[in-house]
């Protein structure tokens, strides 16, 4: 686990070899025109900086060096904003800008901080925003952008105790958080309209939850995590929809959520906890899981426009649950091996299931309800049991068994039935 007291030990040595330690305070309020602020507070104290700007050129800047009670707060109203602050070997570090309209941009840096935050809202015009942290401890981040050229970014680095937030509410949003080396990080990420796009990348950390929720238009989202104890949610909302989770070692999860448009959801996963979700509503649905070892399950249910699924899970408690409902449908589905189990529907329009088990106490069932049926189960060593049962139109149905518990059961109802079973 991240242990911060070396860290800390060393910014307090610094913090103490400062010979020109001050009492630093400052404070600077202007109204109109072609503002510019700037204050430099140099070797480390007590420090604390405002700088407050109303209408026109704005700028400002504030930068802190060898820092120590640290602080910063600036706030521009309109007109050509940008801000700055930097804050070098902070300590109780902070900072906070707010800027209102026009060309906002924003950015905070902090660097060796400890007592970290630092948080950026802005309102309208092309934001952008910015917060990188550093060697950080109790690093907090937050971004709140309203309207036009939206992005902002957070990183936070060798973090413990981090969080970092970013909504944006309309216009041409993206979104970056990106977390290292942290332990008990969370990151979420929401935007409301228009072009969104996000990502999260969790690396190296321990119990990092990433939540990504967009509402509408061009939506895409991807979520990357690396360490122990992993969870991401996701949800999208409308338009072209599609999110990406991949994660890797140690207690996963997964879950993505989407609406409408022309979904797409992929989620990786590799060996520990895993579980990973998918359900999507409606139009040009897809998604494919694929875990890779240990107490698996997976679940995927889509239900109307052109459905499909592929499913993918290797070693020790598999289980799959699907469900697809009206149009294209299709799944394919893969197991490997100890306690396999799929279970099934599917209910209307271009049906087709493809199921293939390999070792161990499989079971499969599939159950589709209307029109160009097919199934397709292959089920090879162990307790096997395969249960088909299909009802309108082009019905066919072909399972074949192999070495020990064989059982099969096929029922169609109506139309061009075909069934063949071959066990060993």
């Amino acid at each position: 686990m991240f242990k911060i007291k070396p860290l800390v030990a060393a910014l307090l040595t610094v913090a103490a070899a400062q010979a020109m330690a001050a009492d630093h305070t400052s404070e600077q309020r202007q109204n109109g025109v072609n503002n510019v602020a700037e204050v430099i507070q140099s070797y480390g104290s007590s420090n604390a900086a405002k700088q407050v700007q109303s209408g026109w050129g704005n700028d400002a800047m504030v930068e802190q060096t060898g820092s120590l009670s640290s602080s910063a707060l600036q706030t521009q109203t309109a007109n050509f904003n940008e801000a700055n602050v930097n804050q070098t070997l902070a300590i109780n570090s902070r900072s906070v800008q707010w800027q209102y309209g026009h060309s906002n941009e924003a950015s905070v840096s902090q660097s060796g901080t400890w007592g970290s935050s630092a948080e950026q809202r802005q309102r309208g015009q092309d934001n952008t925003a910015n917060t990188e942290q550093g060697a950080s401890y109790g690093a907090e981040a937050f971004t709140k952008q309203e309207g036009n050229g939206n992005s902002a970014t957070s990183y936070q680095y060798a973090v413990n105790g981090s969080k970092s937030s970013l909504y944006q509410d309309g216009n041409h949003n993206e979104a970056t958080v990106s977390q290292t080396l942290s332990s008990g990080d969370r990151a979420l990420v929401d935007q409301l309209g228009d072009q969104n796009m996000a990502e999260v990348t969790q690396t190296w950390s321990n119990g990092s939850v990433a939540e990504v929720e967009q509402i509408g238009t061009a939506n895409n989202a991807d979520v990357y995590q690396t360490g122990r104890n992993q969870e991401a949610y996701t949800y999208s909302g409308g338009k072209y929809n599609t999110v990406d989770v991949d994660q890797r070692g140690s207690n996963q999860n997964g879950f993505v959520y989407q609406q409408g448009n022309l979904n797409k959801a992929n989620l990786d996963q590799r060996g520990n906890g895993n579980t990973a979700t998918a359900n999507q509503t409606g139009v040009d649905n897809a998604a494919a899981i694929d875990q890779n070892g240990r107490s698996q399950i997976a679940k995927v249910d889509q239900h109307g426009s052109y459905n499909q699924a592929a499913v993918e899970q290797q070693g020790k408690y598999n289980e799959l649950n699907f469900t697809q409902s009206d149009v294209g449908n299709i799944l394919v589905a893969h197991q490997e091996g100890d306690s396999n189990r799929i279970t099934g529907s599917s209910t209307g329009v271009n049906n087709n299931v493809d199921i293939d088990q390999d070792g161990d106490l499989n079971v499969a069932s599939v159950s589709q309800n209307g029109f160009f049926n097919e199934a397709e189960l292959v089920q090879l060593g162990q307790s096997h049991t395969a249960t088909v049962m299909q009802n309108g139109t082009g019905n066919a149905a072909d399972v074949m068994q192999s070495g020990i518990g064989n059982t099969a059961l096929i029922s169609q109802a109506g139309l061009n039935n075909m069934a063949i079973v071959s066990q060993h």
